[in-house]
């Protein structure tokens, strides 16, 4: 399934924005806050998915990275500040009948080490996804993390031990190329063999591999794509991808180049 995300559309009405992804070839959607928005209630919610589905698209994803209440750590005990919120969204994506969450992992402590990041960091983050896996699971909602340039886990050893200590079942790693390649300009492809089979999901972009959050239609940046395929493959990567194209100011010829690109990368990988 490829998946596709309406913000990047977001000028548009939410029902014309599905309606030109479906022409566009997109199949799945994942959505963000402001897509939802004016959903305010439960019922709202379903009818929401009764709406993506009534254009022949499957929703498949909510997305909450850099949500307002997910802000650094203070101290080894401030975790669960954090969880109450996670917990709103993990209703949130129950209400709309999505099988995955997509959060971060947060930004490091202010002034904080790195051995004040790997030590108490690590394990008040930790903490923190043991205590929601349980409540996600009884809602039928899978975590994923999705590594920005400035968060914990751009670090990958950092990323790797947070995800050994949960439980692969229900908590993964959403890899962004874009930020991948804006956070390790000269490391990104080898991030990827460092994860391995912890990448469940793909953010598909290219990059400048300069502006965190500028994602470019394949080939219209710097990044080596056919280096980031090779690497999925050599781990044996069958999960979700999304053509990720935030903030890219051609969203539609975007789409144009990016959905057969994207498709043929899919094919590489065995995914359908």
């Amino acid at each position: 399934m490829l998946i596709g995300n309406p913000m990047m559309l977001r000028q548009l009405p939410i029902e014309d924005a599905l309606e030109r992804m479906k022409t566009l070839g997109y199949e799945g959607i994942e959505v963000c806050l402001p897509d939802i928005q004016a959903c305010k209630t439960s019922v709202l919610k379903r009818q929401f998915n009764e709406s993506v589905r009534s254009f022949g698209l499957t929703l498949i994803r909510y997305n909450t990275a850099a949500a307002d209440y997910f802000t650094p750590l203070a101290h080894p005990d401030d975790w669960p500040r954090v969880l109450e919120g996670l917990k709103q969204d993990i209703d949130t994506a129950a209400a709309l009948g999505v099988p995955h969450l997509l959060a971060w992992e947060g930004r490091p402590p202010p002034g904080a080490s790195r051995e004040e990041i790997h030590g108490w960091a690590l394990d008040a983050t930790t903490r923190l996804f043991q205590d929601a896996i349980p409540y996600a699971r009884q809602h039928g909602v899978h975590l994923s993390v999705e590594v920005h340039p400035f968060t914990m886990g751009i670090d990958t050893a950092f990323l790797v031990t947070l995800c050994d200590r949960l439980d692969p079942e229900w908590f993964s790693v959403t890899y962004d190329c874009c930020h991948f390649g804006v956070g390790l300009p000269e490391g990104y492809i080898e991030a990827v063999h460092a994860l391995g089979r912890r990448i469940q999901h793909i953010h598909f972009s290219d990059s400048d591999r300069h502006s965190s959050e500028l994602h470019f239609a394949p080939g219209a940046g710097c990044l080596d794509l056919p280096g980031i395929v090779r690497a999925l493959k050599a781990i044996g990567f069958h999960g979700t991808c999304m053509l990720d194209l935030w903030l890219y100011p051609f969203p539609i010829e975007g789409s144009r180049i990016g959905v057969p690109y994207l498709r043929r990368v899919m094919d590489e990988l065995g995914i359908h």
